[in-house]
């Protein structure tokens, strides 16, 4: 019997346009920034940049809108050739909209390909951005724990940075992102 060899890879979307490059933290009210149009006018950002929840242009990026963006991106960077080779064992396990993190699974032999594809990557649905491949794992298991340690590090940092600036509707808030994330991500399927 023949044993189909997968390797999952860790990624993370940083936006151009957010100063700490975490996208979806959420929104606080409680602070108004100085750069607003108007005397007296609250600007259209949190503390942490433009989120996209305050305004709503462009609307959350789907699994398909990820998966799209790949494929695009493996059938211009590599022909037919790379299409047809990961086409198959292509799958989005994991992405969450809210620490845009997510695992892919591959292949074995086709990770290179996959890995450059996500590189070559520059805008999704319009917004300039990079894709950062964190980790590579022959296990699902040991991505689920480098997610989990990874989100958790990126939420403290930013729950700190709150607490620094006494907003505690985005500590709370962010406390709720962590715990969502950690939750979602041991669901996976092992």
């Amino acid at each position: 019997m023949v044993r189909f060899k997968n390797r999952y890879l860790l990624f993370e979307i940083v936006y151009a346009d957010t100063p700490l490059g975490w996208t979806s933290i959420p929104a606080s009210t409680s602070l108004a920034l100085t750069n607003a149009s108007q005397p007296g006018e609250a600007a259209d950002q949190g503390p942490f940049g433009d989120t996209g929840r305050n305004n709503c242009r462009l609307p959350p990026l789907a699994n398909k809108d990820l998966l799209f963006a790949l494929k695009d991106s493996i059938a211009e960077n590599f022909g037919d050739y790379g299409a047809g080779l990961t086409q198959r064992p292509l799958t989005l396990k994991y992405f969450s909209p809210h620490t845009n993190v997510g695992i892919l699974r591959i292949s074995r032999e086709e990770m290179h390909i996959v890995w450059g594809a996500l590189t070559f990557i520059n805008q999704l649905k319009g917004r300039p951005c990079i894709i950062k491949v964190i980790h590579t794992s022959g296990t699902i298991k040991k991505c689920q724990l480098t997610t989990i340690k990874y989100d958790r590090d990126r939420i403290m940092f930013l729950r700190n940075q709150a607490q620094l600036l006494k907003d505690n509707q985005a500590y709370t808030q962010l406390g709720l992102a962590y715990k969502e994330s950690a939750d979602e991500v041991n669901s996976l399927e092992i």
